[in-house]
């Protein structure tokens, strides 16, 4: 008899007309392949994936949902319960993993096997979060439910095994890794939130527009091979202040947004892991990974805050992101930074290309521009409840010239869906209180001036090469 890596039953969606099927999977030798029922295996499957060239997407929302993005194509899967889609998703994550150390090249294979077991760590991450979560709403309700509550606990173990696994397997690939770069590519460590990171000279740069952190400030005070450039201070007081500080030198790395004050209450902000207050910016180099890390974290917030109404816009985003994921995977050496990934593109003349990051980028561009603007709106938009004509009005100065007419009666239908101001505020954290309103306002306008100095820089590269249009 043969023995599967993981089998059994998976909601899939199929169409609008046909809604979620249930199909038999079998995951094998590094390919998930599906059938009508587990009878019909030796009639033929009704498509398969290779798990290489596949993402694994953990849905921000629904619990028991995750998704398979491929550069051509996205897969909705769903389970019947929350543990048979984390032991799903552990699966999957821990295959596509060791498919990476089967590869023949040294060198690739340590870089390859710790990228996959990067993504697998986030992916741990996400459904421990999810847990967490479960277990505080629990411990909230007057009368705690036993069974759900060991549920979580068993799920919790589970995944903290599994995060030890593959943070030993990250850990032999760095203390066993690459001397050097495999053509050019080299493993750059974000900056975490915290803003604290530390301080390694960097390599010479290895393709146009390398990025590199800047150099920290030192914890014995010597400060002086710190870069010539500072992250400007931020008051206690509104983004707004009318001490705004000298804009940085285009050849200058510089934060994308400020500080957030600590004297301020805890909002839905403050549980983003990747902001973009947090990017190291410089006029020719924004680094592809932070930055696409902060963009996955948008989706989540339209879907938080303005429900089914945001959905299309969510979806676009999610899709745009992968577009150009797949592009910098498949590039690695030329993709440290947006500017080189688009310039390797304009080299080999594929930029109007099918899924080409340059179309991609120009949409995400366009549609960050309707997200700082409506999160800017709503920050603003004190004493209005309905915030249809808001959403309209900024829909009509991003987006709407560049859809189609079947775009532009979505996106109509969408804002007539849009929830109240105080249901908005009230989702990113407001309590009802002035404190609390008061950061919940800090941070839209943190938030969105972050995204506008980001795309200020894309839409500069843009122009300065002839790809707005």
């Amino acid at each position: 008899m043969v023995t599967h890596e993981h089998e059994g039953y998976l909601w899939k969606w199929t169409n609008y007309f046909g809604g979620w099927q249930q199909r038999w999977f079998v995951l094998k030798d590094g390919s998930l392949t599906y059938y009508k029922d587990a009878n019909t295996t030796e009639t033929g499957c009704r498509g398969s994936f290779k798990l290489e060239a596949c993402n694994i997407i953990v849905h921000p929302v629904d619990v028991l949902r995750f998704d398979l993005t491929t550069s051509s194509q996205r897969i909705y899967l769903k389970t019947n319960t929350k543990p048979c889609r984390q032991k799903w998703i552990i699966q999957l994550g821990t295959t596509k993993a060791n498919i990476s150390e089967e590869m023949p090249d040294v060198a690739t294979v340590a870089l390859a096997s710790f990228n996959e077991h990067k993504s697998e760590l986030k992916t741990v991450r996400l459904l421990l979060s999810e847990q967490i979560d479960t277990i505080c709403n629990l411990s909230n309700q007057d009368e705690i439910d036993g069974e759900k509550l060991k549920e979580s606990q068993a799920m919790i173990n589970e995944l903290c095994e599994e995060f030890l696994k593959t943070l030993d397997s990250c850990t032999s690939n760095i203390v066993g890794g690459v001397e050097g770069d495999k053509d050019g590519v080299s493993l750059h460590v974000k900056r975490p939130s915290s803003q604290s990171f530390t301080d390694h000279s960097p390599p010479t740069p290895v393709s146009l527009g390398s990025y590199f952190p800047p150099p920290s400030v030192s914890q014995d005070g010597d400060n002086s091979d710190l870069l010539a450039v500072q992250t400007p201070e931020v008051s206690s007081s509104s983004p707004d202040s009318s001490s705004t500080p000298a804009p940085p030198r285009e050849d200058e790395y510089h934060c994308a947004g400020s500080k957030r004050s600590t004297k301020l209450p805890c909002t839905y902000f403050s549980n983003v892991a990747d902001r973009f207050e947090d990017l190291y910016l410089r006029g020719d180099a924004i680094p592809t990974v932070a930055f696409l890390d902060a963009c996955v974290a948008v989706p989540k917030l339209l879907l938080t805050i303005g429900g089914k109404a945001l959905i299309t816009l969510s979806i676009d985003i999610s899709n745009n992101i992968t577009k150009i994921q797949t592009k910098q995977k498949l590039h690695p050496s030329k993709s440290d930074t947006l500017q080189a990934l688009i310039h390797y593109e304009i080299g080999t003349q594929t930029t109007h290309a099918k899924h080409s990051a340059t179309v991609a980028l120009l949409w995400l561009y366009r549609e960050l521009g309707f997200v700082k603007e409506f999160m800017l709106s709503i920050a603003e938009a004190a004493g209005v409840s309905q915030m249809g004509t808001r959403f309209g009005e900024c829909y009509d100065r991003t987006l709407r010239p560049h859809h189609s007419m079947m775009s532009r009666s979505i996106y109509t239908m969408a804002g007539k869906a849009i929830p109240y101001r105080e249901d908005m505020l009230r989702a990113l954290g407001h309590d009802g209180y002035d404190n609390t309103d008061t950061a919940v306002l800090t941070d839209l306008k943190t938030y969105a001036k972050a995204i506008d100095t980001t795309i200020k820089y894309i839409e500069s590269f843009y122009a300065n090469n002839k790809l707005l249009s």
